[in-house]
C-alpha cells in the first residue's frame, strides 16, 4: 500500500475519532440541557405545589375565602406547568402523569370542604368527621405530589450524572483511539519511512564512499520502495559507466603516454636534420658566399629561417604539451613582482624601445608559479611585440574587483585586432597578421588559454584593429576553494 493511502486511511480514522468525540459532546450537552429544564421545570412543580400546601393549611385553619381564591390562582399556574412537554423519559413521564392525576385530586378535595364549620349537633358532627377524611385525603395527596415532584428533581439530577458519565466513556473511547491511531501510524511511519530513509543514508554513504556494488532494496511497494529501486537502477548504471570511464581513462593515459614518447621522440628526430640544415646552409654561406649569386645566397637564407621556425614551432608544441599535462603546485603567487621582473628583461633585450609600463602593485593569486609564468611571459611577450611599431606604446597589468570576484588583465595600445575573429584568437597556430609584420608561431596565446583553464578561470579578449588589445581572467574565489581542497578546477 502506498504511504500516501496509509496516510489518508489514519487520517480518516483520527478525524472519525474526532467527530465521535464532538458528537457524543454534542448530544451530552442536548441531554444536559433537557436535564437542567427538567430540573427547572421540577423545581417549579414542586414551588407550586407547597404554595398550595401552604394555603391548604391555612384555609383548613381559618375557612377565609382569600384562602380559596389563592389555592385558585396557584392551581392555574400549576396545572399550567403540569401541561408543558418537558421531553422527560418514561418514567419520568409516568412520575408527571401520576403527579398531575393526584393535583387534580387534591384540586376537586379542596373545592370539597365546607367553607364554614358547623354550629353543633348530630350532622354537624357527622360534617366534621368528612371534613377531617377530606382534609386528611387531601393533605396525603399533596404530600404524595411532593414526593412526585422531588422525584422529578433528582431524577433529573441523576439524568444529568448519567449524561456526565457516558460524555467521559466516549470521550475517553475515543481518546483511546486516536491514542491508538497515534501510535499506529507512528509505528508505520517509523517502519515505511523512518527505516527506508536511514538505509537511503546509509546507501548515500556507501555510494559517495566509492561502493557501488551496494544495493538499498528497501523491500516495499510503496513510494520510497519504487524510489529505492530507481535509486539501485542508478546506482548500477554509474557503476557500469564509471567502469567504462575507469577503462577509457586507463587508455587515455596510455595513449599520452606513447603520445608523449612519440613527442619527444619527433622533435629529437626533427631537430637532428633541422640542425643540419641550418648548420650545412651557414657553411655553404660561410664558405661559398662570395661564389654565390644573390638569389642562391637569398635561398639558404630562406632555408635557415624556415628550419630555425621549424625548430621554435617544435618547442612551441612542446611547451603546449607540458602545459596541458604538469601536475599543479598551487602557492601564492605575487603577479606584480613575475610581471615587473619580465618588464625588465623584454627591456634589456631591446634597450632602443621606449615602452611606459603600468603595473599595479599587491597583485597575489593562489596559483602554480610556473605555469603563471608561461602565461604571463606569453602576454607580455605578445604586448611588447605588437606595440614595436607604436609610438608611445604602453603596457598596463592590472586588476580589478567585480562582484566576489577580481579580474587580471594585460593591455596594450599596440596593432590590436579586428574582433571579428575573434573565435579564431585561442586556437593553436592561429594567427591574425602577417607573419612579415609580426613574427610568431601562433601558439602562444593557446599556451595561456591552457594554463587558465586549468587553474579554472575564464579568458578572454577585447580589441579593436590599430586601437590595441586587452586580455582578461577572471579569478573565481570558489574554483580556487575547490582546488584547494583537491576538487578539479572545472
Amino acid at each position: 500500500m502506498k504511504i500516501s493511502s496509509k496516510a489518508r486511511i489514519a487520517a480518516a480514522l483520527m478525524f472519525g475519532a474526532m467527530v465521535l468525540i464532538a458528537v457524543s459532546i454534542g448530544w451530552a450537552n442536548t441531554q444536559v440541557s433537557a436535564a437542567v429544564e427538567q430540573r427547572r421545570h421540577s423545581a417549579a412543580i414542586a414551588s407550586a405545589l407547597n404554595d398550595i400546601r401552604m394555603v391548604t393549611f391555612e384555609y383548613l385553619l381559618n375557612r377565609r375565602e382569600r384562602a380559596r381564591l389563592q389555592e385558585q390562582a396557584v392551581w392555574q399556574r400549576l396545572e399550567g406547568l403540569l401541561a408543558l412537554p418537558t421531553g422527560l423519559d418514561d418514567a419520568a413521564a409516568r412520575t408527571l402523569a401520576e403527579l398531575r392525576a393526584n393535583g387534580e385530586a387534591s384540586h376537586r378535595l379542596f373545592g370539597e370542604v365546607v367553607p364554614t364549620r358547623a354550629a353543633g349537633g348530630v350532622a354537624d358532627e357527622v360534617q366534621q368527621r368528612f371534613e377531617v377524611q377530606i382534609s386528611s385525603r387531601l393533605l396525603i395527596l399533596q404530600q404524595r405530589s411532593l414526593v412526585d415532584a422531588a422525584k422529578l428533581i433528582d431524577d433529573a439530577g441523576v439524568r444529568i450524572d448519567e449524561t456526565q458519565r457516558r460524555v467521559v466513556l466516549v470521550t475517553a473511547a475515543g481518546l483511546v483511539l486516536m491514542a491508538l491511531i497515534t501510535a499506529a501510524a507512528v509505528w508505520m511511519f517509523r517502519r515505511d519511512v523512518l527505516r527506508p530513509i536511514a538505509r537511503l543514508e546509509q546507501a548515500t554513504r556507501e555510494v559517495a564512499a566509492g561502493n557501488w556494488s551496494f544495493e538499498l532494496d528497501v523491500g516495499s511497494a510503496d513510494e520510497l520502495g519504487e524510489m529505492a529501486r530507481h535509486f539501485d537502477a542508478m546506482t548500477r548504471k554509474l557503476r557500469d559507466s564509471f567502469g567504462q570511464l575507469e577503462l577509457s581513462n586507463r587508455e587515455l593515459v596510455s595513449l599520452n603516454n606513447e603520445l608523449e614518447s612519440f613527442s619527444y621522440s619527433v622533435s629529437h628526430d626533427l631537430r637532428s636534420p633541422l640542425r643540419s640544415m641550418d648548420g650545412f646552409s651557414l657553411a655553404l654561406i660561410e664558405d661559398y658566399g662570395d661564389q654565390l649569386d644573390e638569389e642562391a645566397r637569398d635561398s639558404l637564407q630562406r632555408i635557415r629561417a624556415a628550419s630555425q621556425r621549424m625548430g621554435r614551432l617544435i618547442d612551441e608544441l612542446l611547451g603546449l604539451a607540458r602545459v596541458t599535462r604538469a601536475e599543479l603546485r598551487i602557492q601564492e603567487v605575487d603577479i606584480s613582482a613575475m610581471v615587473h621582473e619580465m618588464a625588465a628583461n623584454l627591456a634589456r633585450s631591446q634597450p632602443e624601445r621606449q615602452v611606459r609600463w603600468e603595473i599595479d602593485e599587491g597583485i597575489k593569486v593562489r596559483a602554480d608559479r610556473e605555469l603563471m609564468h608561461i602565461a604571463l611571459q606569453n602576454l607580455l611577450d605578445n604586448a611588447w611585440k605588437f606595440t614595436g611599431k607604436t609610438t608611445d606604446a604602453v603596457i598596463r597589468v592590472g586588476m580589478r574587483q567585480e562582484g566576489g570576484d577580481r579580474i587580471c588583465f594585460v593591455a596594450d595600445n599596440g596593432a590590436g585586432f579586428d574582433m571579428a575573429y575573434a573565435d579564431r584568437l585561442f586556437g593553436a597556430f592561429q594567427r591574425l597578421h602577417h607573419e612579415s609584420d609580426f613574427p610568431g608561431t601562433g601558439v602562444g596565446l593557446a599556451i595561456v588559454q591552457r594554463v587558465l583553464r586549468r587553474h579554472g578561470w575564464p579568458l578572454w579578449a577585447q580589441a579593436s584593429l590599430g586601437g590595441g588589445a586587452s586580455f582578461f581572467f577572471r579569478i573565481l574565489e570558489q574554483t580556487d576553494e575547490r582546488r584547494e581542497q583537491g576538487h578539479p578546477a572545472g
